[in-house]
């Protein structure tokens, strides 16, 4: 087993402050899974997140993480560094993790990217919603982005700069990626025995 660990000269450092809804640029994708909640919950629980993230749309997967604090990366402030499959990193950070008898939030940020990709962006905020319907599962996935004001596009502002980043990324490769880790997600809940 690989064992991970922070490269030379890593600082961890806290999240980027999180803006409102009006200076971020988003896309979601969502689908349905023919399993009930609580089968789709157990079966997120229990899949390793390199088993949970695709490499699609030129985007890479993950394949391993190191934690930084709180443990296990599942409860709001555990926070963990993501080596990803193109030898780039990132830090993530729970925000909240609420579960009802009917839905499951899970919302996170990641900053700190060292792919040359992310430069214009300041940070992601993914926010995961789980919600009962029946039998089945409608799991939606809406990642949003503030970008970096002095770098293009974002130092065109969240109109102009943002619409370019949604043409060129979010509606490409970016769309391609988040709907080939959904189609994961449903098939590690199809195939979860529990």
């Amino acid at each position: 087993m690989v064992e991970f660990r922070p490269p030379p000269g890593f600082v961890d450092t806290p999240h980027p402050p999180i803006a409102g809804p009006h200076k971020l640029v988003s896309r979601t994708e969502e689908i349905v899974v023919d399993r009930p909640l609580a089968h789709v919950l157990a079966a997120v629980d229990a899949t390793p997140l390199p088993q949970s993230i695709a490499a699609s749309g030129g985007l890479p997967g993950v394949r391993g993480s190191y934690v930084l604090a709180g443990g296990k990366f599942d409860q709001p402030g555990s926070r963990h560094l993501i080596f990803l499959t193109d030898d780039t990193t990132a830090v993530e950070q729970v925000l909240e993790k609420t579960t009802t008898p009917a839905t499951r939030r899970f919302r996170y940020v990641v900053w700190n990217y060292t792919t040359a990709a992310a430069a214009p962006l300041l940070y992601g905020l993914g926010d995961w919603l789980y919600t009962a319907e029946g039998d089945r599962t409608r799991v939606r996935w809406t990642y949003a982005f503030e970008l970096r004001r002095n770098k293009f596009p974002g130092f065109l502002g969240v109109g102009l700069g943002g619409g370019m980043l949604k043409i060129a990324f979010l509606n490409g490769p970016y769309a391609k990626w988040m709907a080939a880790t959904l189609a994961l997600t449903r098939q590690n809940a199809e195939a979860y025995p529990g």
